[in-house]
């Protein structure tokens, strides 16, 4: 009866100890895409284009259809045309929703000396652990 007490012992606390490293794992997930928006926001909010590129996935796709290439592209011509000047991101309603690999953040407010928008970006967790944008859309 002692060995069938233990070895029940032994199951719920192997048990426990997994689901307590699925939650911190989802913990770490969301702390590691809060960090993500959070380099993306300090890169945005210097207007330096390169640093905002780190942040995206070569998968990246925006609601216009264009690549990382075009992305490039239209973040060179904003910054040249002064939509980056006193560009700013406000995370502080933002939720993050992740599901395996993939996640959304959304509502991310930016705005700027020409206006604001709210936008929604997909997210995916790439080699090394990575969580990088892989889509952007406006609302």
């Amino acid at each position: 009866m002692r060995k069938v007490f233990v070895a029940a012992f032994v199951i719920v606390g192997l048990v426990l100890t997994m689901a307590g490293c699925a939650t911190t794992g989802g913990k770490s997930a969301e702390k590691s895409i809060q960090s993500t928006l959070a380099n993306w926001k300090a890169a945005v909010e210097k207007k330096d284009v390169d640093g905002i590129l780190v942040f995206y996935s070569d998968k990246f796709s925006s609601d216009r259809g264009d690549g990382k290439a075009g992305l490039k592209e239209f973040l060179d011509n904003a910054k040249q045309q002064g939509y980056l000047d006193g560009a700013k991101i406000d995370l502080s309603k933002t939720t993050i929703k992740i599901e395996k690999d993939k996640a959304t953040a959304t509502p991310i407010g930016l705005s700027g000396s020409r206006g604001s928008m709210t936008l929604e970006m997909g997210l995916q967790q790439e080699a090394g652990k990575v969580w990088r944008i892989i889509k952007t859309d406006t609302f």
